[in-house]
């Protein structure tokens, strides 16, 4: 973005230059619109796109800003000025069909500096959601780093946006991933989740589009876990082997962070909730120097928190810096910083017992605690980042983007859960202790050059990537005492004499490095058409080794895998101006690392194939986006459940072939109407596996859902009541269960389950705001996480947040 202060001598001299755009301007031929009333920002990005302009305009500007509309015939300059009467805005024309937005100037006679103006190829709205008051966005690069449209991305791909995660109360990315189509989010204990898509578990992550090996054993909660710096959620279902070259053919999931702004803004968040639950949150965005053209950012947020499980407790601390500058009037330089601290007492490793010694399944009360109250979990995470983006004349953009992740945690466990309760007696059940410490540092770097080629007489896009993480993991391996009975389950209340000591045993480091090589082309043969052909050449380098304690090294793993290449194919054909089709196919190639066998090493790579087919449609100007997708996955090489290895603690598998997956999704998300969002939809998934009547397979995850239904909405009240916004959410999956890998066969069943939320928002002023929202309304007692150790979680009972929101 290139910004400049205008003089009134230097507008004076530059008028001769504007007047024939101007006249061009008015020359232009009129038009009859038929735009509805909405938000400032959305109406002015519609008629833009109608009247055929390239609008660029700082979204602050509009902020808390409605328009009524417009009808009747308007040139591009009489129709922004006319959305614009009234507001203390006006439009600039920048030539070749450009305009932008700044505020009203004040008269010529009076000496002064004029407000900035923006200029830029792309407005800045396309990718952020802040201010705009959507559930929805008009482009997103996932998925191919192409910067398209959900309509023109050949794959599932969903957006849970600023004023959603507002709305809903969403403060941690599972919160988030709860609302979000098609995405499951499975709870092992108190301080880690799984997350699922089309039956199988989500290992991809990008920051801002740049993909980023997170820790798996924080099951990535600590590094993403609050939502206070994230501008929106991008989640690409199906495989994506396009950017990140290895992962599940699940989703891969983009946490798009918080820009600077160029005018001054800020606001103050606190909230007040169920089990003591309290949370501040302060955000402060503005230029750093007199012409704006180097801008800041800094969010920080708070939460204490109890919670309906006995004697636990987990407090959270979170920072985030972001500055920006403009090193000239096409290049950006992008440095930031953002750290998150959680600190959980009375927390479990894994969780309550799922049966019964006579296999029958138990229904232990929600609130009973299986930790020790001596038990604790302390993770802390610093992601430190830089950008450097750069527009050429031509269109071509060049983008430099790189990172270091540092991940450690600090555990002490207690956890009641190993065995199976005695009806009558309460006996049966150990308790196994022991430190977990463990620390963590990726250091990743990308390249990705994009823009327009011409072929044939057509324009086409060309994307070009290079990629670069290494990941080294050191954990320090401890001899846990031995399993210390309970005497009655029934009578437990944490209170255990902590182990005296655990000798260590061993160091362990493992490094993982990858490196990848890209390209894609979306090449345009007619204007309904484009195809999109890439390929991604990976290579993958594991190194695992322990030295104990007398210094002797044992490697236990070794992979070195070169030259994989993943091909990618999509295409899209229009056949309405508001209707695609659409089919893509790409390999899957994924390798295990988590996944030990009985000697302890790493199984062979998971690979496969992806394909999907639907239809998509947009609509009201790409404010409301609807879709229906087929898919199948076919894996080779997946992991199945053995056991438990007794000699390092960690679970063991074994390879297997053949196992599918396929099923339906229809999503709908977006502004329906002005005043009324909705994001939504169902999912069904069948997977199969080849015969094993010896053996449950937990690559197929039963405790998956083969239905699933979510829905999310908020509607703002017209005339008098226009200062209330009511909504809620709701989700429903079908039954579920987990059954055990031995012998024995047992069986634990979720019932099919509905969760309901409500929401209420009352703007008091235009910067004053305060919302109540209702989770799981009816109170309803269910287990989103089963078969995590053979132990179940519970889902949070009913609860009551109260949010007040200052802007300024």
């Amino acid at each position: 973005m290139f910004t400049h202060r205008l003089t009134p001598l230097a507008l004076a001299l530059a008028m001769p230059l504007a007047m024939p755009l101007a006249f061009a301007a008015a020359a232009e031929a009129t038009r009859t619109y038929q735009i509805p009333a909405g938000p400032l920002a959305a109406v002015l990005n519609q008629f833009a796109a109608a009247a055929g302009a390239a609008l660029s305009f700082d979204p602050a500007l509009a902020a808390d800003r409605t328009s009524p509309g417009l009808q009747g015939p308007h040139t591009p300059a009489s129709g922004f000025a006319a959305l614009l009467a009234g507001s203390g805005l006006e439009v600039v024309s920048l030539g070749d069909r450009g305009f932008s937005v700044r505020r009203v100037a004040a008269p010529a006679a009076v000496a002064q500096t004029l407000d900035t103006i923006s200029v830029s190829a792309r407005p800045e709205a396309d990718n952020v959601t802040e201010n705009s008051g959507a559930y929805g966005m008009r482009s997103m690069s996932t998925a191919t780093r192409l910067g398209l449209s959900a309509r023109e991305t050949p794959q599932s791909v969903s957006v849970i946006t600023r004023q959603q995660m507002d709305d809903q109360a969403l403060i941690t990315v599972p919160d988030i991933l709860e609302k979000t189509v098609g995405v499951t989010v499975g709870r092992n204990d108190s301080e880690r989740a799984t997350f699922y898509a089309r039956g199988y578990t989500i290992e991809n992550f990008q920051f801002d589009g740049v993909p980023n090996t997170l820790d798996s054993s924080n099951q990535y909660t600590t590094a993403i876990g609050d939502s206070a710096i994230y501008d929106h959620v991008e989640v690409v279902r199906g495989a994506a082997g396009l950017l990140t070259g290895a992962g599940n053919p699940s989703a891969t999931i983009n946490l798009v962070r918080k820009r600077p702004t160029s005018e001054f803004a800020g606001s103050l968040n606190a909230s007040a909730g169920s089990w003591h639950r309290y949370r501040g949150v302060a955000d402060v965005s503005g230029p750093l120097n007199a012409s704006g053209s180097v801008r800041g950012r800094v969010v920080l947020a708070a939460q204490n928190a109890d919670s309906y499980i006995d004697y636990y407790q987990r407090d959270t601390r979170n920072a985030y810096a972001i500055i920006e500058a403009d090193l000239g009037p096409r290049t950006l330089l992008t440095v930031g910083i953002d750290y998150m601290r959680s600190r959980a007492d009375g927390a479990t490793f894994g969780h309550l017992p799922l049966f019964y010694s006579d296999g029958t399944q138990t229904a232990f009360r929600r609130s009973l605690n299986p930790a020790a109250r001596w038990s604790y979990w302390d993770n802390n995470s610093t992601n430190t980042f830089a950008a450097l983006k750069h527009s050429f004349a031509s269109g071509w953009k060049l983008d430099l983007a790189a990172s270091h992740l540092k991940q450690s945690k600090e555990v002490e466990y207690g956890s009641a859960y190993n065995g199976a309760v005695d009806r009558v007696t309460g006996a049966g059940v150990r308790l196994l202790a022991g430190l977990l410490p463990t620390q963590a540092a990726t250091d990743t770097a990308n390249l990705a050059l994009t823009g327009p080629f011409t072929l044939f007489g057509r324009q086409h896009e060309l994307m070009l990537g290079a990629g670069y993480s290494r990941a080294v993991k050191d954990a320090q391996l401890y001899t846990s005492p031995a399993l210390i009975p309970v005497p009655d389950y029934f009578a437990w209340d944490g209170n255990l004499a902590k182990p005296a000591s655990y000798p260590k045993r061993a160091d362990r480091e493992t490094t993982i490095t990858e490196k990848g090589l890209s390209l894609a082309t979306r090449l345009r043969p007619t204007d309904q058409l484009s195809v999109i052909l890439g390929a991604r050449m990976s290579w993958y380098k594991l190194v695992d080794f322990q030295v104990n304690n007398a210094g002797v090294r044992a490697v236990a793993d070794n992979l070195d895998i070169g030259e994989k290449v993943v091909p990618y194919a999509g295409v899209v054909y229009d056949f309405h101006r508001n209707w695609s089709v659409y089919a893509s196919y790409t390999d899957i190639f994924r390798p295990q690392t988590y996944y030990k066998d009985a000697s302890d090493r790493s199984l062979d790579p998971l690979t496969g194939k992806n394909v999907e087919a639907g239809v998509k449609g947009e609509f009201f100007d790409q404010r409301l986006n609807a879709g229906i997708a087929l898919f199948r996955t076919e894996q080779n090489n997946s992991a199945q459940y053995v056991g438990i290895n007794a000699a390092t603690g960690g679970e063991i598998y074994r390879p297997i072939e053949g196992v599918t997956s396929k099923g339906v999704e229809l999503e709908v998300s977006g502004q329906a109407a002005p005043r009324w969002n909705v994001a939504g939809g169902y999912t069904f998934r069948m997977s199969r596996i080849p015969s094993q009547p010896d053996v449950i397979l937990s690559a197929v995850n039963t405790n998956q859902p083969k239905h699933l239904f979510k829905l999310s909405t908020a509607y703002q009240l017209a005339g008098a009541l226009n200062q209330l916004t009511v909504g809620g959410s709701l989700t429903w999956q079908s039954e579920t269960y987990y059954q055990a890998s031995d012998a024995r066969r047992w069986r634990a069943t979720q019932p099919s389950y509905a969760v309901l939320g409500l929401l209420a928002r009352y703007d008091i002023n235009r910067r004053v705001s305060v919302t109540l929202n209702v989770n799981n309304v009816l109170d309803k007692t269910y287990m989103p996480g089963m078969g995590s150790y053979g132990t179940g979680v519970y889902g949070d009972p009913r609860s009551v947040a109260l949010t007040a929101n200052y802007r300024f």
